[in-house]
């Protein structure tokens, strides 16, 4: 099986019949997000969390699927633990790291109305302001159109609505005190420890683990999955900016059809162009982004 090397938005290498991307494109930052006119300004603890609505109590649930929806129920367990993660301009996401895929909750744009639980991509239908209400509560600003979560009923889907200041609008975020964690996996860890060694060897300094960086990663990683192909189907540099982080050098690599990072992490080193970005003296951080079964990207970094 010989090795060619064919382009792929941008530099690809296709390896053992898998493709893979690699890119170091300096880029000026984009403002890909403004503020709604009530975002809040000061930020909120980052800790696991329910949502529950202020009058009832019932917690907002999601299955781990892809594209789930988001539903009220009357029990609390692993399906309505959330993450509360501050974002630029004031405003925060709910994520739940599944099988070392982050996802979180967001407006349906198909709709503008419908939430689900999906992967994160930088979108702002992804993100929420905060505002407390006088009565008690918070109301959940949706950081695409400003308009309000608002509650359904018990096991009915939550929505996206004009707000109007009523009960059904207003929600606690209640400490959980359960298992769910920061962004983080095993695959970065592993990622992180073959990267190190492997920069050893050449007398790099190692790079540490960067979150921002990997919910970066995490909009390409998604692209690829869902057209089963490697490449560069985000701004990504653009994203991490936009995140807060002011990178000094960035790079990013991608692989579509391992399903280990073990032989991802094989495939980017026996790519001579992946391996350079890999073992790169000025690069001091990292993101990895896993989607779906086969879905690998890696957001490389300093400031």
């Amino acid at each position: 099986m010989s090795d060619t090397t064919t382009p792929v938005t941008g530099l690809g290498t296709r390896l053992a019949r898998l493709v893979l991307a690699a890119c170091t494109v300096p880029v000026s930052g984009l403002a890909l997000f403004a503020a709604p006119a009530s975002a809040a300004t000061t930020d909120v603890v980052e800790q696991t969390i329910t949502i529950q609505d202020h009058q009832n109590h019932h917690a907002l649930a999601t299955a781990d699927g892809e594209g789930s929806r988001i539903v009220a129920r009357n029990y609390r367990d692993a399906s309505t633990q959330f993450w509360v993660s501050n974002k630029p301009n004031g405003r925060v996401d709910f994520v739940r790291n599944v099988n070392g895929t982050e996802r979180v909750i967001e407006m349906d744009t198909r709709d503008g109305r419908t939430t689900q639980f999906i992967h994160w991509w930088a979108g702002d239908n992804q993100q929420w302001t905060l505002e407390n209400a006088a009565e008690g509560g918070t109301y959940l600003h949706n950081a695409r159109d400003n308009r309000c979560l608002t509650y359904q009923g018990q096991d009915r889907e939550v929505t996206v609505e004009s707000c109007n200041g009523s009960m059904s609008q207003r929600f606690d975020l209640v400490p959980s005190g359960g298992t769910t964690t920061p962004p983080g996996s095993s695959n970065e860890q592993r990622f992180l420890q073959r990267l190190n060694d492997l920069r050893a060897q050449y007398g790099r300094a190692p790079v540490r683990l960067n979150p921002t960086l990997a919910q970066a990663a995490q909009c390409n990683a998604g692209q690829m999955d869902q057209r089963h192909v490697s490449g560069h189907f985000c701004d990504s540099a653009a994203i991490v900016r936009s995140l807060g982080y002011n990178f000094r050098s960035w790079g990013e690599i991608a692989f579509y059809g391992p399903t280990t990072i073990d032989a991802a992490f094989d495939g980017w080193v026996n790519s001579s162009d992946h391996f350079t970005i890999m073992i790169r003296a000025d690069f001091t951080e990292i993101g990895l982004s896993h989607v779906g079964a086969a879905s690998w990207n890696a957001e490389f970094a300093s400031r």
